[in-house]
């Protein structure tokens, strides 16, 4: 929800249930690509995760409040969404384990072996670049891409080290290809439908450095019915959303 104020929309907190996301600088909104990713991620065992393109941080909180032991970096080149991420974080009860980089990917010269690495990249290659730079280097790849995220995610994973992404539907044979070509191999995926009678429309990936029996899903977010949303979705997202009991 959001009310004008001096030509510039003013958005609530956006609630969870055991934090908020400030969202009035960065480009990109909370969004349902964002929540998934973040609630799909398997941080069971992990130490240490990097969430690359953070935005507001939503991420990276999310797995801070799944792992009560995880140290999380960040990674944003914007410097308007790490305003909002270094509130988010700063309110957040797990604020002492997330830390943020301000800058590109390339330019984050880390030592760290990461147990896991997330990314909800931007995917807009070929549309109508956004007037407002903030919101282009959000929606568009050429501030950030999937092949950039595997090659860092190739050098920085540990060996038994995982990578987690979404993306377009249509761009997953490439991705997995590509990762393949790299040395990192695909251990689950799972299809993201807006319906049960739609075609899937995202793509959830997790790449893995070692070979394993490859796990396969699909998730559908609504009934036919606007807002109804399935028992499958509910449970996958019920540790975060308000709306869900």
């Amino acid at each position: 929800m959001s009310t004008p104020y001096k030509g510039k929309k003013i958005y609530n907190k956006f609630k969870f249930k055991q934090f908020s996301i400030e969202q009035n600088n960065a480009a990109m909104k909370i969004g349902t690509d964002g929540i998934l990713l973040g609630a799909w991620t398997n941080v069971n065992k992990a130490k240490q995760i990097l969430d690359i393109g953070c935005g507001t941080g939503v991420i990276g909180i999310m797995q801070a409040q799944k792992n009560c032991e995880a140290i999380i970096d960040l990674v944003e080149i914007d410097k308007s969404a790490c305003i909002d991420a270094n509130i988010n974080i700063s309110n957040c009860p797990w604020h002492n384990r997330i830390n943020i980089f301000e800058g590109a990917l390339e330019k984050y010269n880390t030592k760290k072996r990461y147990d896991v690495i997330i990314s909800n990249p931007p995917f807009f290659n070929n549309s109508l670049k956004a007037e407002n730079s903030s919101r282009t280097l959000a929606r568009h790849s050429i501030s950030l891409n999937y092949k950039q995220i595997i090659l860092f995610s190739n050098k920085n994973l540990n060996n038994n080290g995982n990578l987690s992404l979404i993306l377009p539907h249509n761009q997953a044979d490439e991705c997995i290809s590509f990762s393949n070509k790299n040395n990192l191999f695909l251990s689950r995926i799972c299809n993201v439908k807006a319906k049960e009678t739609k075609d899937a429309h995202r793509i959830l990936l997790e790449f893995s450095k070692k070979e394993k029996n490859l796990i396969k899903d699909t998730i559908i977010i609504e009934t036919q019915l606007r807002h109804n949303y399935t028992n499958q979705y509910k449970k996958l997202t019920n540790n975060f959303y308000t709306i869900f009991d």
